[in-house]
Parts: C-alpha cells; structure tokens; sequence
C-alpha cells in the first residue's frame, strides 16, 4: 500500500476507535455468533473451501480474506437467528450455517471483474464441483452470491430456505458497508486503482449518500433490526474522515 493510502487507512482506525464502534448485533446476538463463529473454526468443508479462496481474496480490492471472514461469520449468526424463528431443529440450522458460510468465503471470488456477483457466482459453481454437497445446496449457495450484489433487482430463487440465505448473504455483506467501508475498504481500492486523494474529496460526499441508501435495503428481519446501525455507525465515522481529509488538504500535507 502506498505512503498516503496506508496513512489514511491508520488514520481512519484511530478516528474510529475514539468512536462507538461495536455495532448491537454483535451485542445482543452474541450466542448466534459464537454458534457461526464455532463453525467456521471446526467444520471440515467451511474449512476446506477457507484455504481454497485464500489466494483468489489476495490483492481483491479491499474484499480479501478479512472482509470474507467477518460476512462468513454474520451470515452464519444471521442464519442460526432466522432460523430459530422458524423453530428449525438445531442441526438443521448447524447444516444451513455450513451452506450459508460457504457462500460468504466464495461470493467476491471474481471482485474484480465487471457484475462481479454473477461471475463470482459462475466460479463457485464449478468449485462446489469438489464439495459433497446436494445439487440443491449449490443451488442455494450460487444463488445467493448471484444476488448479493448493491442497487441490482435479485433473481428470484427457487426454495424458501434459498431466500433465506441469499438474503442473508446480502445482508452480511451490506453489514461490512458500514465501519468496514472507511476503516479499510476504501483506502485498499484507493490503492489499488491509483486514486487522487483529490479525487476521493471530490467525490466522497456523493459516496457518503450512496451508501446511506443501502440502510433501507436489507432483507431478513435481522438485517433491518440491525443492519441500518451498521450504515449510521459508518457514515459518522466517514463524516470524521472526510474533516480530516478537508483538514489536511488545507495544511497542504496530503500526497498530490
């Protein structure tokens, strides 16, 4: 990373640890999350398909092994919540985490390819070739990376507990919109793409509004209850480093 962007990128840390930052979710939903959190750890194929994306999420425009892990471990704990509340048997929903996490490490396979979420898709369905899974488990798993991508219309998917994991996989990814956008992901995109600083000014105020739209687009009842405190929680921090950014700008200390 270079000198400015790694610089804004621990800058951006420091402003968010100064600022409330654990969002309710992790709070209140403390034992899904250990459940899903278990999982990841324990199980053989969520582990087995862990160390085949490892080298796909190098360099991936800010959607790496850290960004795969943590919409994993939400989708996870999203599912065991959803699930109970249609009173699922407890390996029943043990058995849709494992789906639902196999589709959190593969969904940003291709990040770097134009409609991303389709190709990331098309990849994980030749990949799953080598998984024991049942055809309607593939199923559910390329439907849900085919639908979790921002401001496009989802395709319909065929079964109930398909739903509830393609929503579920939108709704952790769009988790990660949140703190995640300005403590990381942008700076690594700046990064990757050579950005201006200049440039990311001029149009930070206009990604500020676009990823305040995602607030009233989550899907399961889960991701509305907590989902929009994720956005809120980002959008002050991102306030605090778009000041900064103006701050500096103006003692002429930012990189051309």
């Amino acid at each position: 990373m270079e000198e400015i962007y790694e610089r804004m990128w621990v800058e951006s840390g420091r402003i968010a640890s100064r600022m409330k930052n654990t969002p309710r979710f992790y709070t209140d939903q403390q034992g899904p999350v250990l459940i899903s959190r278990d999982i990841y750890s324990n199980n053989s194929e969520v582990k087995r398909c862990r160390d085949m994306v490892a080298c796909d999420l190098l360099d991936n425009l800010g959607h790496g092994m850290d960004h795969a892990e943590k919409v994993t471990i939400d989708i996870g704990a999203i599912v065991c919540i959803e699930g109970k509340s249609e009173s699922f048997k407890s390996h029943r929903i043990e058995d849709l985490i494992v789906v639902a996490q196999l589709s959190g490490l593969l969904h940003d396979i291709k990040r770097k390819e134009p409609n991303h979420a389709r190709a990331s898709a098309k990849e994980a369905e030749v990949r799953l070739r080598e998984f024991p899974l049942k055809e309607e488990e593939r199923e559910i798993i390329v439907q849900a990376i085919s639908n979790h991508e921002a401001f496009i219309d989802p395709e319909k998917v065929s079964t109930p507990i398909g739903q509830m994991i393609s929503d579920s996989l939108y709704d952790a990814d769009k988790f990660r919109w949140g703190i995640d956008n300005f403590t990381g992901t942008l700076w690594y995109m700046a990064d990757f793409r050579k950005t201006p600083v200049e440039s990311i000014i001029a149009n930070f105020q206009k990604g500020m509004e676009s990823i305040k739209r995602i607030r009233d687009t989550f899907r399961t009842e889960t991701g509305k209850k907590y989902g929009p405190e994720f956005i809120d929680l980002g959008l002050e921090i991102g306030n605090e480093v778009y000041n900064y950014l103006l701050s500096e700008r103006k003692k002429g200390t930012l990189a051309p």
